[in-house]
């Protein structure tokens, strides 16, 4: 590396010295910086997550109540369907009807489910199987 020579000022005229920051002065002012620079990061970072947890929170709050008002009209439908076909029924009779109109439902939305699940997994889609570590999977593909 080549050495270089720097001169202070000249011999003709009154010499001024210009103050220029140390290592240590210019690192302190870095990490002033950088450290309010990353005070600003976790304060929008905390600020995001209060957001988010409200979001989800609000949302959770709005399907819970979905499902309630949901299952509650499942139910005045079945009563009146239950009503409709057995008016002179007894208690025991409306009841086992009211058990078969519910099993029903249960069974079509299982079905739905299964249908819906299988053709994901078929087209490669998200399955809630349990990934293969890459040990197993190379093993199956030798």
């Amino acid at each position: 590396m080549a050495e270089a020579r720097v001169t202070v000022g000249s011999t003709a005229g009154p010499q001024r010295a210009v103050a220029e920051p140390s290592a240590s002065a210019a690192l302190e002012h870095l990490m002033a910086g950088s450290h309010g620079v990353i005070a600003k990061r976790i304060d929008l970072a905390l600020l995001e997550g209060r957001e988010l947890l409200s979001h989800t929170l609000f949302s959770a709050a709005l399907i819970g109540l979905s499902i309630v008002l949901g299952a509650g009209a499942w139910f005045a439908v079945a009563t009146c369907l239950v009503l409709l076909i057995t008016p002179g029924a007894e208690l025991v009779a409306r009841l086992a009807v009211f058990a078969a109109i519910n099993g029903g439902g249960a069974v079509a939305l299982a079905a739905i489910a299964t249908r819906a699940r299988l053709s994901a997994h078929r087209s490669g889609g998200p399955s809630d199987a349990i990934p293969e570590s890459p040990d197993v999977a190379s093993a199956k593909g030798s």
